[in-house]
């Protein structure tokens, strides 16, 4: 079950309060008509005993004069057909009354009330002991019964019995239900309608900040759009915050990450440069110092090696410069329909004079069913140059390289394979970090650009490059290029066609 938003849970909350304040004023206004029904009854009927007690004789020198009791009884309930008429003796034990002895739950009834109700008439209501229950009182009458001038006894009257306290009761609590359920109901639907408005208003600006931020969370690609968004504005929102506050950690940690290559990148350019600008000033110092004495050969092979070294300063800042382009975003690949093998005929062409200087074989082997590719051809041809230019320097004379294409998983791969030194286990996750140099490499003239600069170029065509190597055992390079739709519906006819005749 999905939880409710904000606003709805205010709102239940609201009603929830609303119904327990409606259910204690129902509670109270019933307690308050009850003491307002038995205080009118006590004040309407507070004479009945002295008026019944005046009109006959009920105690004599015989006792009790149960005929006298009998007849005023019969008086006090035509006055109060609810009445019962109690006896009592001066310490408040039951003398005689005409209610049924399997009523009677208690034979004394406490005097204090009646003390209270004698001394105090304007007091009102007051609760008496009711002798047909042992737990509850009622409101009563009361008056002297005086004998030769003295005290002899009380006329009790309880004002309203047990059977009619229970109708009434039954029949106010039955009214004092619908009172309360329409105060409720009224109260509930006026605070609701009052309150949803209410908390429409104050909620309505954070689920606004709430879309907003979820928009601008999936503008940036901080949100995955397929995550289920929760209903609960604050649920929301914390969750939108937990998502930005992992981006800002990544960032951190890239940033850190950046200033310590930033660093790398800093001594190790200091240290690439220092050479051969070392070298070539001091070859060029020599030559304008020594000018006369030096014989023509030696001058030209002093300029021989400062032009090699100025060409090593130009190759190094020129990569420098292409890979900060490609880093930074400012090389956008010119996405183009192509040839694969023609580009592959034309690069092996290229450096096909080197490679025999090396008396190294540079050969070719690609698959003819799909040779088109959708890629920027002159990004891929500096990867096809990096990677046979280092696939050279690694490769003794007598061995070989091979430029390969094969249909892969509904791309073309290119490979280059060379049988050259080979690089240690150790050196394999790190090929393709710049300024790195494995322990093979370092022997060689280079910058440890090249292999960076084609992991770019082949992440910024969407695919992605892997290396193989064993020290000794050569190394296998290989990348994926994407193939028009064209391109893969005749590959795949192609393919059947071959399977039908073989």
């Amino acid at each position: 079950m999905k939880p409710f938003t904000l606003q709805a849970r205010l709102t239940w909350w609201l009603a929830a309060i609303v119904i327990a304040i409606t259910t204690a004023l129902s509670i109270t206004i019933t307690h308050i008509a009850e003491r307002y029904h038995a205080e009118v009854t006590q004040r309407l009927n507070a004479g009945i005993a002295m008026y019944v007690t005046n009109e006959l004789s009920l105690l004599n020198s015989n006792g009790v004069n149960h005929v006298a009791l009998k007849e005023l009884a019969h008086r006090a309930m035509t006055v109060n057909p609810s009445a019962e008429v109690y006896l009592l003796s001066p310490d408040g034990s039951i003398l005689a009354t005409l209610v049924r002895p399997e009523k009677i739950a208690r034979t004394y009834v406490s005097l204090q009330p009646i003390r209270e109700f004698l001394a105090e008439p304007s007091r009102r209501p007051l609760y008496g002991d009711d002798p047909t229950s042992a737990a509850r009182g009622g409101v009563f009458s009361v008056a002297e019964v005086n004998v030769s001038g003295r005290l002899a006894g009380y006329l009790y009257v309880i004002l309203a019995s047990n059977q009619f306290t229970s109708v009434a009761a039954a029949v106010r609590g039955n009214y004092s239900l619908q009172i309360a359920l329409l105060i409720a109901g009224a109260i509930l639907v006026l605070t609701l309608a009052a309150g949803t408005a209410l908390f429409r208003k104050l909620t309505l600006p954070l689920q606004r900040l709430a879309a907003d931020v979820r928009m601008r969370s999936l503008e940036i690609g901080i949100a995955d759009p397929h995550t289920p968004i929760e209903r609960d504005e604050i649920a929301a929102l914390s969750q939108q915050f937990a998502l930005y506050a992992e981006r800002i950690a990544q960032q951190v940690s890239a940033i850190a990450s950046r200033d310590e290559q930033r660093r790398d990148l800093i001594a190790n350019v200091s240290h690439d440069l220092r050479t051969p600008l070392a070298t070539l000033h001091g070859y060029l110092e020599t030559v304008l110092l020594k000018n006369e004495s030096l014989s023509a050969s030696v001058r030209r092979e002093y300029l021989q090696i400062a032009h090699r070294n100025s060409q090593q300063l130009e190759r190094l800042i020129a990569a420098l410069f292409e890979l900060s382009k490609l880093e930074t975003g400012a090389t956008i690949p010119r996405i183009e329909t192509f040839s694969i093998a023609e580009l592959l005929n034309d690069v092996t062409l290229r450096f096909q004079l080197r490679a025999q200087q090396l008396g190294i074989e540079l050969a070719t082997e690609i698959d003819r069913t799909c040779t088109l590719v959708d890629a920027d051809s002159v990004l891929v041809e500096r990867v096809l140059e990096n990677l046979i230019d280092n696939a050279l320097r690694h490769t003794p004379s007598l061995g070989r390289i091979v430029l390969s294409t094969a249909m892969h998983a509904g791309r073309i791969e290119v490979a280059v394979t060379d049988t050259g030194t080979g690089m240690a286990p150790a050196d394999l996750p790190h090929v393709f970090d710049r300024f790195y140099r494995g322990r093979e490499t370092r022997k060689n003239v280079g910058a440890g650009l090249g292999l960076a600069i084609v992991r770019r170029i082949v992440e910024l065509h969407g695919q992605r490059i892997a290396i193989k190597s064993t020290l000794g055992g050569g190394t296998h390079v290989a990348f994926g290029l994407a193939i028009p739709a064209t391109s893969i519906l005749a590959a795949s006819s192609a393919t059947r066609q071959s399977a039908s005749v073989a």
